[in-house]
This record gives C-alpha cells, sequence and structure tokens, in this order.
C-alpha cells in the first residue's frame, strides 16, 4: 500500500536530475573563418563563408532493380553553430543540443550548490 500524506503533513521530496547522455562527438564550432571539406565516395561537403554545402550519393538495389539517389543540401550557418563529425556522414547538424566538455563539466558541479531535498505539505 503506498503512504498516504495528508495535506500539511511535514514531508521531504528528494530532487532528481534527468540522466545526461554523455556520448561523445567530435566536430567543430562554426566561426566567420571556419573553412573545412571533406569527401569521401558518398559525401562531398565544403564550408565556406558560413554555408555548409553537401553533396550525398548513395547507391544500391532493392532487389530487383539499381538505383542511385544524389541529394544536395546547402545550410546557412550561424558564428557558433556546432557541427558534428562522423566518417559515414560527414559533418551535420546536431538533432539535439550539444555543449563542449568543459560547460558540461560546469554545469553538473553547479548542480552541487542545490538542496538535495524539498519540504513539502
Amino acid at each position: 500500500m503506498l503512504p498516504f500524506f495528508r495535506r500539511g503533513q511535514n514531508m521531504k521530496h528528494e530532487l532528481f536530475v534527468e540522466q545526461p547522455i554523455l556520448d561523445i562527438k567530435e566536430g567543430v564550432k562554426v566561426t566567420e573563418e571556419t573553412v573545412l571539406s571533406y569527401k569521401t565516395d558518398r559525401v562531398d561537403q565544403v564550408l565556406n563563408n558560413l554555408v555548409l554545402y553537401t553533396n550525398l550519393i548513395d547507391s544500391g538495389s532493392n532487389g530487383t532493380n539499381e538505383y542511385e539517389s544524389k541529394t544536395y543540401i546547402s545550410i546557412t550557418l550561424n558564428p557558433g553553430d556546432i557541427l558534428l563529425f562522423d566518417e559515414q556522414r560527414g559533418y551535420y547538424m546536431p538533432p539535439y543540443p550539444v555543449t563542449s566538455i568543459d560547460d558540461a563539466i560546469s554545469d553538473i558541479t553547479s548542480l552541487s550548490d542545490i538542496p538535495k531535498y524539498k519540504e513539502v505539505g
């Protein structure tokens, strides 16, 4: 049976933090001077003047037909944007917020100043 608490009854709630994903990725923080070039048999990229140009080539077979797909993407970036890097994909905008290791350590360390419990009731 769950404990029953009445309004006004003293109780403490323990405070929790959503566990961060500590998956380390390599990449670059873009500046106005950033110039990059990356090329494989599937990806051809150039970053210049805060614009990332990407040509993607994919080919294969669906069982009966051979296919080749070509995609061109142009992304205008802002100074301070972060591009992650993967050998298969090249440089890409992460679909979620990312931060530097130093900033992540600072954020986690600042949690030590927060009380561990909150009085309720």
